[in-house]
């Protein structure tokens, strides 16, 4: 089960006063400074969560191409340095976790095109700031063509399903 994070800009006052209803709907709750602190601290995580999960499935998608058991390549990532949350709580490769969208047809979750817009605020923020994100940029581009090739309303973990379609062309 998903454990919400609420980050959040503003009063601080005004947090406090909130903060029993944030603990209520989410597991997290961190005041995050001035207004406009909280989005930011979002767009920055999920471009991160974004760029992770792509790593992820290229790295699975490499190791099945390669002979591994994507179940034995799962293990050893998550007891080695390559250990990530994409890799130990929500395997983007069908079989290796119960649970998670990539055992549910990529159904529920959190949407391609939800990280879509995410990571595009995340480039208009940059551009803004002049801050070089080429990961993030890439990462945009990707659930950008998701998007438009029928993996709009699947969870942004089907990355590891279109890489793997992808290679076929």
């Amino acid at each position: 089960m998903a454990k919400l994070t609420f980050m959040v800009g503003g009063v601080k006052e005004e947090y406090n006063a909130a903060q029993e209803l944030l603990t209520c709907m989410g597991a997290n709750s961190v005041y995050c400074g001035q207004v406009g602190t909280g989005q930011a601290a979002k767009i920055c995580n999920n471009m991160l969560l974004a760029i992770g999960m792509i790593g992820t499935a290229e790295t699975m998608n490499l190791g099945i191409r390669l002979g591994l058991d994507p179940k034995l390549l799962a293990k050893i990532l998550n007891m080695s340095s390559g250990r990530c949350w994409s890799s130990d709580t929500y395997n983007p490769v069908p079989g290796v976790m119960e649970g998670v969208p990539s055992a549910n047809n990529y159904q529920g979750g959190f949407g391609t095109t939800l990280m879509a817009k995410d990571l595009g605020l995340a480039q208009n923020t940059a551009t803004d700031t002049k801050t070089p994100i080429p990961l993030g940029s890439l990462a945009h581009q990707i659930f950008r063509v998701m998007c438009s090739r029928g993996y709009a309303n699947k969870d942004f973990s089907s990355v590891f399903q279109f890489l793997r379609e992808e290679e076929g062309q």
